[in-house]
């Protein structure tokens, strides 16, 4: 299993030349602890003060039923646009994590959004599972082999394994390059792999073989879930395909991200 976490952010700008070289070859990364306890507790609070005026939380509880009739990940959009902490969230990225984020760009790079975006989850009662995702990009594949842009998610609470945590498919940013014919989609070449093809096919069962690395075309691929400790950071080339999940445990996934675009994109 690749370690894909920095086991050391209280100096983000001094990374390893090894770290740096893995976010490049896996297309993400791990940072621990790269935002303050009191900057999550804060927002913390303030979710859940939304959520108690909203009447979305009942004794301390997610309402989870007044969101029943909607699909799990539509769940994910409509607490987004309820739920209105921007005031917190605008200053939730320390300016070294930004500095960081533009080292590993190689450039400089400029917020896509004002305001982070809010990713909240409800718990749900259906059974975790890999099927009937989502994976997607947020932008046009680019026509070279050169980084976007990253793509950085934030643990606002602790989030653990299949609490509804977004997925990402490692070293899925170097498949468009690697044939004669690039760039190739990314979902187009897995959808041919004889492992990758279940996953993308809705019969991912069970899935736990996809949490470790199988070569596509040489390129090692593997799903990363991105759970952790409230503070921990994880960052992403925009090129990677990812994807909501299923919130199967008894807390609500609090997560919020934001694009960094090179300053130069248009």
């Amino acid at each position: 299993m690749f370690n894909l976490v920095a086991t050391s952010t209280m100096c983000l700008m001094e990374l390893s030349t090894a770290q740096q070289t893995l976010f490049r070859d896996r297309g993400i990364l791990h940072l621990k602890g790269a935002i303050s306890k009191k900057t999550c507790a804060a927002l913390q609070q303030a979710v859940l003060h939304e959520l108690d005026r909203l009447n979305l939380r009942v004794k301390g509880q997610p309402a989870s039923s007044k969101l029943q009739h909607l699909p799990p990940f539509q769940q994910v959009n409509v607490l987004g646009q309820k739920v209105n902490v921007d005031a917190p969230l605008a200053g939730l990225f320390p300016a070294e994590l930004l500095r960081l984020i533009g080292a590993l760009s190689g450039t400089t790079v400029k917020p896509n959004e004002a305001v982070p975006q809010l990713l909240l989850s409800f718990p749900h009662k259906d059974e975790w599972t890999l099927n009937r995702l989502n994976w997607h990009l947020d932008l046009a594949l680019p026509s070279k082999n050169e980084i976007p842009g990253i793509q950085a998610f934030a643990l606002i609470a602790d989030l653990k394994p299949r609490g509804g945590a977004t997925l990402a498919l490692a070293g899925s940013h170097r498949l468009p390059y690697a044939g004669p014919k690039n760039p190739t989609p990314a979902l187009a070449i897995l959808r041919e792999d004889e492992t990758f093809k279940d996953l993308l096919s809705g019969r991912a069962q069970p899935p736990e073989p996809f949490f470790h690395p199988r070569p596509v075309n040489g390129i090692e691929i593997q799903v990363v879930e991105m759970t952790g400790q409230a503070g921990d950071v994880y960052l992403m080339d925009l090129r990677v395909l990812h994807s909501p999940s299923l919130n199967a445990t008894r807390a609500i996934r609090m997560m919020a991200t934001g694009r960094f675009i090179k300053a130069d994109r248009k």
